[in-house]
């Protein structure tokens, strides 16, 4: 772990390969101080900037479906158990940077893979691995969640429906992916842990206080969760949240109940004030880190 600008602790959660839970167990994010991630609302907006996304292997129709259905996979609607609503939105703006703006953004990154600074420069490079990248901006003490921002990367990577269209699984499947990284961006962790990957800190622990084992020892069972860090080209398999999944879900956000928190702060650190007029301290966080693992029938964590 790093600090980073302004104050903000910079926080990288390698991605790995599987994890072995017990049967409807899931693993959260928490701070520095032991605080888990959440939302304080029932309805999150984010915002798909489609303008970026160049790449022939998708119509505009199928990036907007890929976008919608993953969205639609960890809300209300297809889950009773929950009140949490992801609520996307198209647009063919210019794509702001990954940043804590108080605006929830899904990014495609097609002319670099990087960290951008103000001015467009590469401020650090992501790993030329990595599929994508979630970064949520949470309340160090308290844990809500303030802004979160997807990055996918269409510079190395060619990405496709591959449902409408099977002659394209060898590429990765977009809403495949989104999927998962929807998960991060609720508040979710990767499933297991990897003790050789850069920047992995302590052995995350699951809902029931159990230690996650190594990503490379994971059951089948959890190999079929969507926050499982693992997918091979042509994989859809996460597009689907499996029971573990849910119970994630629905355990951090239950349907009957009103969100926790102090109600719908947006992340602007003019609603994060703390005593003294001082901005309330915040973690950032790179929750989600979805990249290719060159092992066996070349499965991508």
């Amino acid at each position: 772990m790093k600090r980073g600008p302004a104050g903000l602790l910079l926080a990288c959660a390698a991605a790995c390969v599987g994890a072995a839970r017990p049967a409807r167990a899931y693993v959260r994010y928490y701070t520095e101080a032991g605080a888990p991630f959440a939302w304080s609302e029932a309805t999150l907006p984010v915002t798909a900037y489609v303008r970026d996304f160049d790449q022939q292997t998708m119509t505009s129709d199928q990036v907007l479906d890929a976008v919608t259905s993953a969205a639609a996979a960890w809300s209300a609607a297809q889950n009773a158990c929950t009140y949490l609503t992801l609520e996307p939105a198209i647009s063919d703006d210019p794509p702001p940077r990954a940043v804590n703006d108080a605006h929830n953004s899904l990014i495609f990154r097609n002319t670099s893979w990087c960290q951008l600074a103000p001015d467009g420069s590469c401020e650090i490079d992501y790993d030329a691995s990595a599929l994508a990248f979630t970064w949520d901006t949470a309340n160090k003490m308290t844990g809500q969640i303030y802004d979160a921002d997807i990055e996918v990367n269409l510079v190395d990577f060619q990405w496709a429906d591959v449902v409408a269209d099977p002659s394209q699984r060898d590429d990765m499947d977009l809403q495949n992916a989104l999927t998962h990284e929807m998960g991060h961006f609720v508040g979710l962790d990767h499933t297991c842990f990897n003790p050789l990957s850069a920047g992995t800190g302590p052995r995350p622990k699951d809902n029931t206080g159990a230690p996650v084992p190594d990503c490379d020892v994971a059951p089948a069972a959890v190999q079929q969760t969507t926050m499982y860090p693992s997918a091979m080209p042509g994989d859809t398999q996460k597009r689907t949240l499996s029971p573990d999944d849910q119970a994630g879900l629905c355990g951090i956000y239950p349907a009957g109940q009103r969100p926790p928190g102090d109600g719908p702060l947006r992340g602007g650190c003019t609603q994060c004030a703390a005593g003294g007029g001082q901005p309330a301290p915040l973690e950032l966080a790179v929750t989600g880190a979805l990249v290719i693992w060159a092992g066996r029938r070349r499965r991508r964590t």
